[in-house]
């Protein structure tokens, strides 16, 4: 009977098992300005988009310097992940997540018209 109970016990144990992974991104709160996408990047064109044009688009810069023009725009993306498991009588987790600042470079020439742009990124934040 012992035997029996184990044989059936097991299996179920198994079935009720768990382990769920959960992941979320989203711009931080603390963010200047809302993400600029890839569609936004492509409507720069080299040699032809203005200062007037990337600042209706884009709004006034978090910085931007003179002798050569360049604009700057910050915002700042938090990834969050968690894996959560259950099963044989326990219970465990982990998370962690990134906090990442993303800039875009906008120069300009003496035409002040766009002669290049770049994002670059850097990791300000990681957390176990």
């Amino acid at each position: 009977m012992q035997a029996l109970r184990s044989l059936v016990l097991v299996p179920i144990l198994f079935l009720c098992a768990g382990c769920v992974f959960w992941a979320s991104s989203h711009l931080a709160t603390v963010s200047p300005r809302t993400e600029i996408d890839d569609q936004t990047l492509k409507s720069f064109i080299v040699g032809s988009t203005t200062i007037e044009d990337v600042l209706l688009r884009l709004g006034e810069p978090q910085d931007h310097y003179d002798a050569p023009t360049v604009f700057l725009y910050r915002w700042i993306w938090v990834r969050n992940f968690a894996v959560f498991g259950a099963g044989g009588g326990g219970m465990g987790g982990t998370a962690t997540g990134d906090t990442t600042e993303y800039t875009l470079h906008i120069l300009f020439d003496e035409r002040n018209k766009v002669s290049r742009y770049k994002i670059s990124s850097v990791v300000l934040r990681v957390y176990p």
